[in-house]
């Protein structure tokens, strides 16, 4: 009586009670499920491990034997990478359910997304290799393709004619790499970094970029095939017009122009025509043109634009719309296909390779850093001969560029077959860090592709903040030799998205002033750097103050960007920092991204840009986005 008499007091008390009890017996039943699957997922995991395991080895030893140039070896570990992974696939496969439990399920499905896009990489891998096989001898790599012995291909003019005659070959299987890449990135970018602690994040998250910079390059690869035999002359004699900038004194897009040479290719062979210094042609282009204001206003007591000053853009191919019609009304050679515009750079990385070269009647050059400049022996015989001043006229005082590089490209085409893949990777490089240029103004399929390759030197438009620092050396002696620049980049966001930055630029030159006295007849290469420094930013950028410059700061408009200009004077053995601070036309919503691109001629200074609490450090030896 007294429990019935409890009941009608509480009616719903043992509803509750249920209520209760089913909740915690369905809590018990999603931790048992959960509890289960890990436990499941752990057991096939367990099994997945050796497999994976030998796929990691494989993958490793792939990079191993490329390195070493073994192309059978490297084949041999990307069969068993794909056959550990296929065996992987399908025990994950078991798992494959565990995708619906809420939270563990997300795993899961990264877990397949990562193995989908690891075949389609493997995929990929084995296209490349097979599409290289022919080329295996010409490229170093240990044995020959048959077709390279069928053809009992020797010389390296033969080696190239066969690479321009089956290059039209890849195309199919470019195509394949090609889709099987965007397989694996689609695969990839459907997995979120965000949700793994930051070390496995930044891996994703590299991954991702990789795999996505891969895929912007293939799209301009199929160009290029059709690029390099019309370059090399395969059907006809291509002339083009060499012009020789010295990064020793740095200018907008390069250098100094200090000689040009004629070349002509012709299946592969390279004849040079003619070489000549540029002061040949400026003493018959004479007077004829008034300087530009930047010249009248930091280079003293010139009051004409020479041939040789007249690339100041740091738009290589709008400094070559300003030079080529006026060489072209004094020049002896004005047809040519293309112009080529490289520096010194190159030419010391070939001798690196190549060792001491030979020159009839100009001597010995090598890469070996000299006392007399602490520089490479070439540079410095290069600038000796050049530029010491002497009590006679020299004629020709730069002819010996032409010589060289004859000497040089004959030394490159008889080098044995192991030193032909560094100078492919000196070539490639060269032009990633802007030592080596391509101008084509009258064939837009050849310009299109070598500005596809940033080969062409071009400010880049872009769609959200951008910078390119340039340089030029007005009447500072080859002071650049010495001179090294750290640029410190500090973004600060604002509580509205307000964006100011706050660049800071390092210049120091540790070398010792030379003897520049004319009347002394000594070789004036380090001397005081009078400096033009010119930053493009994003249009609209807004000026805040600018700290270190010897001139009142100025803004103007230059290819589509906002110009920040100043000017310093650095002395050798000393430093100076000069500070810009601007505002960016635009608020920062979601992501950060920068564009940074390198000056030509320019070293690979070093970069520091942070943003709150991340900070990128690198070597700028290439145009770069980063993001935040």
């Amino acid at each position: 009586m007294v429990g019935l008499a409890d009941h009608f007091k509480n009616p719903g008390g043992d509803a509750v009670q249920m209520v209760k009890r089913k909740v915690l017996i369905g809590l018990a039943a999603i931790a048992g499920v959960y509890v289960l699957s890990l436990i499941y997922l752990l057991i096939v995991g367990l099994t997945l491990r050796p497999a994976l395991g030998k796929a990691s080895q494989a993958a490793k030893d792939i990079t191993v034997s490329l390195q070493e140039k073994n192309l059978s070896q490297a084949t041999e570990s990307l069969n068993l990478a794909e056959t550990e992974l296929k065996v992987v696939s399908r025990r994950y496969n078991l798992v494959g359910w565990l995708k619906v439990v809420p939270g563990l399920g997300i795993y899961v499905s990264d877990g397949r997304h990562g193995l989908n896009a690891a075949m389609a990489g493997a995929a990929a891998g084995k296209t490349v290799l097979d599409s290289i096989a022919p080329y295996a001898d010409v490229l170093g790599f240990s044995g020959q393709s048959p077709e390279a012995t069928e053809l009992n291909i020797d010389s390296a003019e033969e080696k190239i004619i066969f690479i321009l005659e089956t290059l039209d070959k890849i195309s199919p299987q470019l195509e394949s790499v090609s889709t099987q890449l965007t397989q694996a990135q689609t695969e990839l970018n459907k997995i979120n970094p965000r949700h793994y602690p930051p070390s496995i994040r930044t891996k994703i998250a590299s991954l991702q970029s990789s795999l996505a910079s891969s895929g912007e390059v293939l799209k301009n690869i199929k160009p290029l095939l059709a690029f390099l035999p019309k370059l090399l002359g395969q059907a006809e004699t291509q002339t083009y017009l060499l012009i020789f900038q010295n990064d020793a004194e740095i200018r907008g897009s390069g250098g100094f122009l200090t000689a040009y040479a004629i070349l002509e290719t012709f299946r592969g062979k390279i004849t040079p025509v003619l070489s000549q210094d540029i002061y040949e042609l400026d003493n018959q282009f004479g007077k004829r043109l008034p300087a530009p204001e930047p010249i009248k206003k930091y280079l003293p007591l010139v009051y004409n634009w020479h041939l040789r000053d007249m690339n100041l853009s740091p738009d290589f191919t709008v400094s070559m719309d300003a030079f080529l019609p006026n060489y072209k009304e004094v020049a002896q050679y004005k047809d040519f296909d293309g112009v080529i515009a490289m520096d010194t750079q190159i030419v010391v990385d070939l001798l690196k390779v190549l060792g001491p070269v030979g020159v009839a009647d100009w001597g010995t050059y090598d890469a070996e850093i000299v006392k007399e400049c602490n520089c490479p022996q070439v540079v410095y015989k290069m600038e000796d001969y050049a530029t010491r001043p002497t009590y006679y006229v020299k004629g020709n005082r730069k002819g010996m560029i032409g010589p060289l590089m004859h000497s040089i490209l004959l030394n490159v085409m008889n080098s044995p077959k192991k030193l032909w893949p560094q100078f492919m990777e000196i070539g490639l490089n060269n032009i990633k860090s802007k030592h080596l240029m391509f101008y084509f103004p009258d064939d837009e399929a050849m310009q299109a592709v070598a500005d596809a390759f940033s080969a062409s030197g071009r400010i880049s438009e872009y769609d959200a903040d951008y910078f390119h620092l340039n340089d030029t050396n007005f009447g500072g002696a080859k002071s650049n030799l010495y001179v090294e620049q750290d640029i410190d980049q500090v973004i600060d966001v604002a509580s509205d998205g307000t964006i100011t930055k706050t660049v800071t630029i390092t210049y120091t030159n540790p070398e010792p002033p030379d003897d520049c006295n004319l009347e002394s007849g000594g070789l004036c290469l380090n001397g005081i750097l009078r400096d033009w420094v010119r930053l493009y930013v994003p249009e609209g950028s807004q000026l805040v103050e600018v700290l270190g410059s010897n001139i009142e700061a100025t803004t103007n408009k230059d290819l589509g960007k906002t110009v920040l200009e100043a000017f310093i004077e650095l002395r050798p053995e000393s430093r100076t920092k000069l500070i810009f601070k601007y505002t960016l036309p635009f608020k920062k919503t979601g992501e950060y991204r920068l564009l940074l691109q390198k000056q030509p001629g320019a070293k690979n200074h070093h970069y520091t840009v942070s943003l709150g609490n991340d900070t990128q450090e690198f070597d700028l030896d290439a145009d770069r986005e980063i993001k935040f």
